[in-house]
């Protein structure tokens, strides 16, 4: 009958209360005794308990992290498209340039994001008081990042959108 202990105290403790002479002489070191002063592989035991807490601990904030880097991305990737969109002459000439700066931006954080992901929506322009005001929008979706089944994820389709005004400096 073995006993498994982290403790060196309860390990002299039990051969103590089995009348084992924890320190032999040399040479009267029988299996008992040796277990009861053996501390080897007390450590890999321990570090084993820890190492699954760590690790999962790690993988979490690694797996949140690329998560928002692509959520950060794609804010920036709708931002750009909406300052080029500011640029065009019509809402033809404006779409375009969204589309092609949103493109330029996202295919500068590849590998983080992915472009057969991105969906453009069409941008909606509109006549307001204040000018011409256009919302453009990008849907994604990529799940390479949920690793982890028991660390919860953003919904698997990440929308990013943006308003952008343009005005007649002329008034």
């Amino acid at each position: 009958m073995g006993i498994v202990s982290l403790h060196p105290s309860s390990r002299r403790r039990h051969c103590e209360a089995r009348q084992v002479d924890a320190f032999p002489s040399p040479g009267e070191a029988s299996t008992p005794a040796r277990f009861c002063r053996d501390e080897k592989g007390s450590v890999a035991i321990e570090f084993a308990f820890i190492a699954v807490v760590f690790l999962t601990i790690l993988f979490g904030i690694m797996s949140y992290g690329f998560q928002f880097a692509t959520r950060i991305a794609l804010s920036h990737a709708v931002s750009e498209g909406g300052r080029a969109a500011v640029a065009g002459l019509d809402d033809g000439q404006r779409e375009e340039f969204a589309r092609d700066a949103i493109q330029r931006a996202v295919e500068s954080y590849s590998p983080l994001v992915n472009w057969s992901g991105i969906e453009v929506l069409d941008p909606q322009w509109r006549d307001t008081e204040n000018g011409r005001v256009g919302d453009i929008t990008i849907t994604y979706t990529d799940n390479r990042f949920s690793f982890l089944p028991f660390i919860p994820t953003p919904d698997e389709v990440m929308r990013v959108s943006t308003t952008y005004i343009v005005t007649d400096p002329d008034g």
